[in-house]
């Protein structure tokens, strides 16, 4: 099992453990503060055709409807409104993680057993690839996994990142369908993802 604490906390946080706090409230209080970045439609025509590799990994190994909703923010960083109000844990320092990395944090409620195992994986197989490796770590509270990742598999996601980028680019019909693993949804943030 991959560990994963709340890597970039709010400001407000006084406590990394979200177990111990009303992570619901705080969700909100996030949700209130980014929603004004939030594009009034998916397109990409009038914005930047990046896409961060967190938005792959949900699209990829969560949920699509999710990733959906990620795509809806700025893929790119800094934005002053990240720098503002989260920080790095590591540092204590404020951070300039995308939108979507700060959403990432928040499906993982400071639970050990959040199912993100997967999009943890994913964003580390999108790193080795940029880097041209294909041993890499996923660090996470008291653990470290050490992770090897084929060429072959390297390959096949990145091909069928690229179809999906370039459908998503030239506003085609792309699916965004719900995940059909409930415990993904108790973990959500949403409150009803079929307004997405």
């Amino acid at each position: 099992m991959i560990v994963m604490n709340r890597i970039y906390p709010p400001v407000w946080c006084k406590d990394q453990n979200c177990r111990e706090c009303n992570f619901i409230e705080c969700d909100s209080k996030v949700l209130s503060l980014i929603m004004p970045y939030k594009y009034p439609r998916l397109s990409f025509e009038k914005r930047p055709r990046i896409i961060e590799i967190t938005s792959m990994a949900i699209y990829f190994g969560f949920c699509e409807r999710l990733a959906k909703f990620f795509l809806m923010f700025p893929q790119s960083s800094p934005l002053s409104i990240v720098r503002n109000n989260f920080v790095n844990s590591e540092t204590g320092l404020p951070t300039d993680v995308s939108i979507p990395r700060i959403l990432l944090d928040m499906l993982n409620h400071g639970d050990p057993a959040a199912p993100t195992d997967d999009v943890h994986k994913l964003r580390l197989m999108f790193s080795l690839k940029a880097t041209d490796e294909n041993i890499g770590r996923i660090i996470g509270g008291e653990k470290e996994d050490e992770i090897t990742i084929s060429k072959k598999e390297l390959d096949s996601l990145m091909k069928r990142v690229k179809i999906w980028a370039h459908d998503l680019f030239k506003d085609r019909l792309i699916s965004f369908e719900k995940t059909k693993n409930l415990d993904r949804c108790r973990y959500c943030f949403l409150d009803d993802c079929e307004q997405i």
